[in-house]
């Protein structure tokens, strides 16, 4: 990994980029997968004087089936290819349940559904604990804090288990409803079969566009279902538009970050740069701390979302509809 990350920060500089010296690719994460970490500490006054991550306009590719195609047939290039710093650093299977079938669905469908579980639960010990501190508040204004039952600040294991499969009953997890419609386990299946008809789809319309020359450009429709699990899952927001920006979409998701900004740099070329802001504030960076940035998923459904990028966003409603 070190190896390419250094091509990599080499080819963004040698195209009129930058990366600050302390950003570094990393495993070492909040969430355990790839993203970009302070080796050193990173102070108020170097996020004030620039960007930590700047890569030039013409390093960015955008249109998912354009883009897909294009990668599709750069990565037949191997060596040979420009993009060959870029290339090295994707992952080797994309996040996309599109792309899972048999076991391997299954796996992600399971997985959601634990995670759902775990969102009722926590969501149902919120609601208990809200409606028994408004309880003990309401007595203590009736003169009732002394009476001999007191107050408990939560309740027994039955009431507690029971208001827990309420909120599972009532679709209280990102729209995982058993038994309605679209929203229930069967339904997420479902909806990844749509996407992956969909997509298979785009790849043969590229097909058709390239005609003849898919041999020499040396794109088949394997190749272009992963080219487009690495463009849909790279590219931020909920919008239409695709693209992939090198090293910058190492960076994982934060909700409180914001996400790259297009700007003019000192010599007026167009470049999309990345710093450390926290809440709308810049945030210094301690040794080991991670760079995050907005994935821009907030009007996005939790389907949506786990279709785009494999995963949930926290900051996602856990109501929001499928």
């Amino acid at each position: 990994m070190a190896h390419h990350d250094a091509a990599l920060r080499r080819w963004i500089v040698d195209h009129g980029g930058y990366v600050h010296d302390a950003i570094s690719v990393s495993s070492a994460t909040e969430c355990g997968s790839r993203g970009l970490v302070a080796a050193a500490a990173i102070n108020l006054e170097e996020l004030e004087a620039r960007s930590l991550v700047v890569v030039p306009r013409r390093l960015h590719l955008d249109n998912a089936a354009a883009v897909a195609c294009c990668l599709a047939s750069e990565v037949s290039r191997g060596a040979d290819s420009f993009w060959l710093p870029y290339l090295r650093t994707l992952p080797h299977t994309p996040p996309n349940p599109w792309l899972c079938s048999g076991p391997d669905l299954a796996v992600a469908l399971e997985a959601m559904a634990e995670a759902a579980a775990a969102e009722a639960m926590a969501e149902a010990a919120a609601a208990a604990a809200a409606t028994e501190a408004a309880a003990a508040q309401s007595r203590w204004a009736e003169g009732e804090a002394g009476s001999s039952d007191g107050y408990r600040l939560s309740r027994g294991s039955e009431g507690e288990e029971g208001e827990e499969e309420e909120v599972l009953e009532a679709g209280g997890t990102w729209g995982w409803e058993p038994g309605r419609g679209g929203s229930d386990r069967s339904g997420w299946a479902a909806a990844v079969e749509a996407a992956r008809r969909r997509y298979r789809g785009l790849a043969e319309e590229v097909l058709e566009v390239v005609g003849p020359d898919a041999a020499a450009l040396r794109v088949d429709p394997d190749g272009l279902m992963w080219a487009l699990g690495q463009v849909v899952s790279r590219s931020l927001g909920s919008g239409r538009s695709s693209g992939l920006l090198p090293f910058i979409d190492m960076a994982n998701h934060h909700a409180a970050a914001r996400p790259p900004m297009m700007m003019l740099d000192d010599a007026d070329r167009l470049v999309f740069a990345v710093t450390s802001i926290r809440g709308g504030e810049l945030a210094p960076l301690g040794a080991g701390q991670e760079l995050f940035i907005s994935y821009q998923a907030e009007d996005m459904s939790p389907l949506r979302a786990w279709l785009k990028w494999g995963f949930v966003p926290r900051c996602l409603p856990a109501r929001g509809p499928a």
